[in-house]
């Protein structure tokens, strides 16, 4: 199930908190900067890389302030323990898309990145000039923070694609919801993983991804059934067998997010309903809000 994953998540974060590193959750994060149009120097490339840190990490600064009134909330009982438990995954997802978005902004456009960090006082105006050699009035700022949440919330669909490219991947699924076609016996499972992948044995060899939902004929037990995901009901997408996915959290079913609260301290990996996968250690996943 998601819940050990996210569970896993959420003691990362409490142990950031307890230790104040505002950056806990993605330090181990490389950042590769493209470089742009800028001197091509190793300390610009260096102030730049600064800069670029500097603005993730007010991000993640303010949206920690979200996570400790929700947990204030909590601790006075005027919050439920799934709703702070919720500030929480949305924080997390904003840590990793704040990772994104900025170090691509910095890919793209690093001297609109830099026009970002005169923007929020991160650099003074001087400098900005001696880096570009223009006005900083004549650059567009990336705008690459801006929290209208909504219009950042990574794509299901190219993300799985994505994904798919680089091997199978477990699609988590509430098949509750409505659309949703799978094995009967696992139509109640709110915690359903399925894996779809290219080159599978036995291969989805009717594997459609479109912009309606994922579909494909799986094998369980050797009783094959043709599977239909509406992206309404994809809470969650993760590579086999590797920490790399994506969660949207508004969508994780609240029995998902109750299991993963209870437990917090002692998650363990399980297996993927999809028979005869080979076992995988546990990993994590990243989240979105």
């Amino acid at each position: 199930m998601l819940a050990p994953c996210v569970a896993r998540s959420v003691g990362i974060l409490k142990t950031a908190l307890a230790r104040n590193r505002r950056f806990a959750l993605y330090v181990d994060k490389r950042i590769v900067i493209v470089r742009g149009m800028l001197p091509r120097d190793s300390r610009t490339m260096a102030r730049l890389q600064e800069l670029v840190t500097a603005l993730i990490e007010r991000r993640v600064a303010s949206s920690l302030v979200d996570v400790e009134t929700a947990l204030a909330r909590w601790r006075e009982g005027s919050l439920s323990a799934l709703g702070a438990h919720g500030a929480v995954l949305r924080h997390a997802a904003r840590c990793e898309r704040a990772v994104e978005q900025v170090t691509a902004a910095a890919s793209d456009r690093p001297e609109g990145v830099l026009r970002d960090a005169v923007d929020v006082g991160l650099m003074p105006e001087p400098e900005f000039v001696a880096l570009t050699g223009v006005a900083v009035e004549t650059v567009e700022p990336t705008h690459a923070l801006d929290e209208d949440e909504p219009t950042h919330l990574p794509d299901k669909r190219k993300t799985l694609e994505a994904l798919l490219e680089q091997g199978p991947v477990l699609i988590h699924v509430d098949p509750r919801r409505p659309g949703v076609a799978v094995p009967t016996r696992f139509a109640s499972d709110p915690g359903l993983r399925l894996r779809f992948g290219y080159g599978l044995s036995p291969a989805i060899v009717d594997l459609v991804i479109d912009d309606e939902h994922v579909g494909g004929t799986l094998s369980f037990g050797g009783v094959p059934f043709h599977c239909v995901l509406p992206w309404s009901a994809i809470y969650a997408v993760q590579i086999d067998g590797d920490s790399k996915g994506s969660v949207w959290p508004d969508d994780v079913p609240d029995v998902v997010l109750a299991h993963a609260a209870e437990d917090l301290d002692s998650a363990a990996p399980s297996e993927p309903v999809e028979p005869e996968p080979p076992k995988k250690k546990g990993s994590h996943l990243r989240l979105v809000d």
